[in-house]
């Protein structure tokens, strides 16, 4: 498994214990994309989320790398998701970013709730 693949999995078992429940990963909108989707039903909010992970900070924190240009493609994959689900219409909805530091068997997580 890759790191990307592998910062995914950790970040959607990290959302799933705080009982957000998972809508759709990598779900793609022309050549954008988001990494996750979730959803607390009980505040009635959609989250897309993009996931961040790193073995090294050598090149500063995770979350850093997620540029105006990547939020633009965020925003954008999450357009197309609304537009293809209606039933998340009157959803408030949120970009967070989940930062992933992986080093050995460890991993720091770092949740950024409204990143952008």
């Amino acid at each position: 498994m890759n790191l990307g693949k592998y910062g995914e999995s950790i970040a959607g078992k990290y959302l799933a214990s705080k009982n957000y429940v998972p809508v759709a990963e990598n779900f793609r909108y022309e050549r954008a994309e988001v990494d996750l989707i979730f959803k607390d039903e009980k505040e009635k909010v959609l989250m897309f989320v993009e996931v961040k992970t790193r073995r090294s900070k050598a090149f500063g924190e995770p979350e850093e790398s997620v540029t105006e240009k990547k939020q633009k493609q965020i925003i954008k994959s999450a357009q197309g998701f609304l537009m293809e689900h209606p039933e998340y219409d009157e959803y408030e909805k949120r970009f967070d970013i989940v930062s992933i530091y992986v080093k050995g068997n460890k991993q720091e997580i770092n949740h950024i709730m409204n990143a952008f």
